[in-house]
């Protein structure tokens, strides 16, 4: 283990959030029960809701926190791990927790972010609609998520020792190497970049159309899919190469390292991305129940304000770092 203060807050984070969350998931259970009994049963689950939804705010919350914190401790570890030269060293120093974990603070926020936004939904209204499912949620699929997550933390600080690891440059350094462009040609990271910037934009208007409708969901959510994975693509193919200005490297790590502002931004366009898959996903929910929309509609304008500004400061970002290195 190497002790830093990355280390030892990430560990502390780990540790407090898993035992809220199990007292959570405990709190969660009786909810469930509650509401399987009389009149007076489902009226203390009710009561004990507010105390969930305080709950599952800390630990989510922590746990939203924990992600930015995540990364940054892997930067600071960079100096510790003989052979590493960027976040990409000290990820292979703790594989296979490290790997595990990675994932999980790329995927996890998305479903954490999605029960604060329901919570915070079913709060406004005055019965409480999705009180009993959100505490069957918290139970069933939060509270495993959560254990998980903090557990893969506790592992990789535990695991992290300062041995000599490969670092980037023994997958991305080689030949051929791992690109798209390799394959369909020098032109063709131009041509995502300039198709990720478009759909993303594409992505921004849409959500302003004044008629909402299914099928408008459904091109919303597709149009947000494909700028995702464009993005994601685009972000190791072509972007990373330019902006380090090294045609056959490929590594994010090292353009976060080099350009740090560069993974604010990517962090900011999953938080438009995210926030568009929330709220969707609130308005499905609400129309499954038959439930007036206009109930939900100051959390949703909320949700489409902040979609639309986190991915139009990305791609100024974004054009901003390729006209200054063309």
């Amino acid at each position: 283990m190497i002790v830093t203060v990355t280390t030892v807050v990430v560990l502390v984070i780990g540790l407090l959030s898993l035992g809220l969350a199990l007292y959570g998931g405990y709190v969660s259970s009786a909810i469930v029960e509650g509401f399987k009994g009389d009149e007076e049963s489902r009226h203390t689950s009710e009561q004990r809701y507010y105390l969930l939804g305080m709950i599952g705010m800390v630990v989510l919350i922590a746990r939203l926190f924990d992600v930015p914190l995540f990364f940054w401790m892997l930067q600071s570890l960079v100096p510790y791990c003989p052979g590493a030269m960027c976040a990409y060293g000290v990820v292979n120093a703790a594989a296979p927790y490290s790997v595990i974990d990675v994932v999980l603070k790329l995927l996890l926020p998305f479903a954490y972010g999605m029960w604060l936004v329901m919570e915070f939904a079913n709060r406004s209204q005055a019965r409480l609609p999705f009180a009993r499912q959100l505490a069957r949620s918290f139970l069933f699929v939060l509270l495993p998520l959560v254990i998980l997550d903090s557990a893969m933390d506790i592992l990789f600080v535990a695991s992290i020792k300062p041995v000599y690891v490969p670092c980037c440059s023994s997958i991305y350094d080689v030949n051929p190497p791992f690109s798209p462009s390799y394959i369909f040609g020098s032109g063709f990271g131009a041509a995502l970049t300039a198709l990720t910037v478009a759909v993303s934009i594409i992505l921004v208007l849409i959500q302003w159309v004044p008629r909402a409708s299914d099928l408008m969901d459904i091109l919303t959510a597709v149009t947000c899919g494909l700028a995702a994975i464009f993005y994601v693509i685009m972000l190791h193919d072509s972007y990373a190469p330019l902006l380090l200005g090294i045609p056959t490297h490929h590594c994010p790590y090292c353009l976060f390292q080099e350009f740090p502002d560069t993974a604010f931004f990517s962090g900011l366009f999953w938080l438009g991305i995210a926030t568009v898959g929330w709220r969707i996903a609130l308005q499905a929910t609400w129309k499954a129940r038959q439930l007036a929309l206009d109930d939900i509609r100051p959390s949703t304008s909320i949700l489409r304000k902040v979609s639309s500004v986190a991915i139009l400061f990305s791609m100024a970002s974004l054009v901003s770092h390729l006209l200054l290195v063309l």
